[in-house]
């Protein structure tokens, strides 16, 4: 009878089966079992809410959504927003209810070592905390994660298809700077010698694939002409020969054309290739820096990615500079390899400048003044560099193109606090409003990086694209490059940063105690 009444209280109590629960999410979550449960049940918690921001911004890819309400994508895009900073938060002081949890299976495991007997009631307990693994809206956000990489390979498959086909030109910041790169072949300079009417006779240009500008026949106005409009005003400027309403000078750093050289000295007008190739190399770099149990959320982010895909599609040059800052921020520990690509992201594009401040709050931070300073002179030479031959050939010039963004009239549009403005919910602002409000939200992203750098170097990609939010204009396309990015930075198998950057420090504090000198006090 007292063996039996041992068996029955050591029996065990079957986990029942949950919903939205299957067998191929084990590559996902890792079982409590694991030896590694305590390091990588974080990362996925993480890796979840990545997910949930990726998801957001796929949605604000649905054909027509900003029909329905024009605030539906600013509540994406802001959404996004807080599931990636759920993602990327330094973990608190005080203990959750998840490492409680896992301290909980490490006792287990550690009595189970020592084979301690275990009572009934630890033998229920164990069961009941097994049995919860992944919570049901993280197993709901897997599988519709799945589901949303149907529309990331009916992406990827177009974008492959597009690359064989005839160049299509679905920006006017591809189709510019190809032009750049056609003319700069023929001796010519590009920011002196771009413009409309013979980009139109060269490619096929859609007039909602321009940038207009609030001058011309579209002076005096601020909600964004219709594709009537710009057809018709595209046709009677090019019968006149002068074309105001239309940006037409090259508007990025010269990097941005320089890469499309090759294709121009080959006379192929189709650049898609280029950007395919930055996003599977970013995707191989991350399969390449995590850890091998986190791959398979590499390959299911990736694939789920629309808004990524989405610029890959359409030729963004965002997807090239994301690239270099994936190095840069990867190999922050080197400081000629990261500095490098650093230079070679702001000689791409504007949006890598906004990095710069926050790149330089991490060098600070966890390497010292000497090495910040450094870097940040690796980096401006490598951007000079590139851009000096374009500024001797004219200063001017060059500086008006890639000061365009900010100095030409350009229509308010995005999905930040403006669309509330072009959705006519409030009347526009004076663009100087928007102005001071993403330099305010830039001091204190500036802030707020300086608090949380040590532990989460990472949150760079948040804070560094969060005040374009609140910009004269916040495209969509600005924010679809961070997420996945962070997820790398999160998961990279490398050591945190500061602990590379003062591991020195134990070595220079021994030598100053044999010497007796004090030693310094860090940042």
């Amino acid at each position: 009878m007292a063996e039996q009444s041992v068996a029955e209280q050591t029996t065990p109590i079957q986990p029942k089966k949950l919903f939205l629960s299957y067998k191929w999410m084990h590559y996902f979550f890792t079982d409590s079992s694991s030896a590694d449960y305590e390091v990588l049940a974080p990362l996925q918690q993480r890796a979840v809410w990545i997910a949930v921001a990726i998801l957001l911004q796929a949605a604000n890819e649905i054909p027509n959504i900003a029909a329905i309400s024009a605030l539906i994508p600013f509540l994406l895009i802001l959404g996004s927003f807080f599931a990636l900073w759920m993602g990327i938060k330094p973990a608190r002081a005080a203990k959750t209810q998840q490492s409680q949890l896992d301290t909980f299976f490490a006792h287990w495991r550690d009595n189970k070592r020592t084979k301690t007997k275990k009572s009934t009631r630890d033998t229920n307990t164990l069961a009941r905390s097994a049995e919860q693994g992944p919570k049901l809206w993280q197993r709901a956000i897997l599988v519709i994660a799945f589901l949303v990489t149907i529309a990331g390979g009916y992406l990827c498959i177009s974008t492959v298809i597009n690359c064989l086909s005839a160049p299509q030109f679905s920006n006017d910041g591809t189709s510019l700077d190809t032009n750049a790169a056609i003319l700069l072949t023929q001796g010519r300079n590009p920011y002196t010698d771009s413009n409309i009417p013979e980009l139109v006779r060269r490619f096929t240009i859609e007039p909602n694939w321009t940038t207009p500008l609030r001058q011309g026949q579209l002076a005096n106005r601020l909600d964004y002409p219709s594709m009537a409009e710009l057809q018709s005003i595209l046709n009677t400027s090019l019968k006149s020969g002068s074309v105001p309403e239309f940006e037409a000078k090259v508007s990025y750093p010269a990097l941005s054309f320089l890469t499309l050289l090759p294709f121009a000295l080959v006379q192929n007008d189709n650049v898609l290739p280029l950007y395919l190739l930055c996003y599977i190399l970013i995707v191989f770099v991350a399969w390449k820096s995590v850890r091998r149990e986190l791959r398979p959320w590499v390959l299911l982010l990736s694939m789920a990615n629309v808004g990524m895909w989405s610029s890959t599609w359409g030729g963004n040059l965002d997807v090239l500079y994301t690239l270099f800052l994936v190095v840069s921020w990867l190999k922050r520990d080197l400081r000629w390899t990261s500095a490098v690509f650093l230079g070679l992201a702001i000689a791409t594009k504007q949006i890598a400048w906004y990095f710069v401040p926050f790149y330089a709050i991490m060098a600070l931070r966890h390497y010292g003044w000497k090495e910040a300073c450094s870097r940040l002179a690796i980096m401006s030479g490598v951007a000079l560099a590139i851009n000096l031959p374009f500024i001797m050939w004219n200063y001017q010039a060059f500086f008006a193109g890639v000061m365009a963004p900010i100095s030409d009239p350009m229509f308010p549009m995005g999905v930040g606090l403006v669309s509330f403005s072009t959705a006519h919910f409030i009347p526009y602002l004076p663009e100087k409003v928007y102005s001071l409000l993403e330099y305010a939200g830039f001091a204190l992203s500036l802030i707020a990086y300086w608090r949380t750098c040590k532990e989460r170097p990472e949150s760079a990609w948040l804070f560094a694209i969060m005040p374009l939010f609140l910009a004269w204009r916040s495209l969509s396309s600005y924010f679809y490059c961070i997420a996945f990015p962070a997820f790398m930075m999160l998961s990279a198998k490398t050591q945190p940063a500061r602990q590379h950057a003062f591991s020195y420090m134990n070595v220079k504090a021994r030598e100053q105690a044999n010497r007796r000198i004090p030693t310094s006090v860090s940042i």
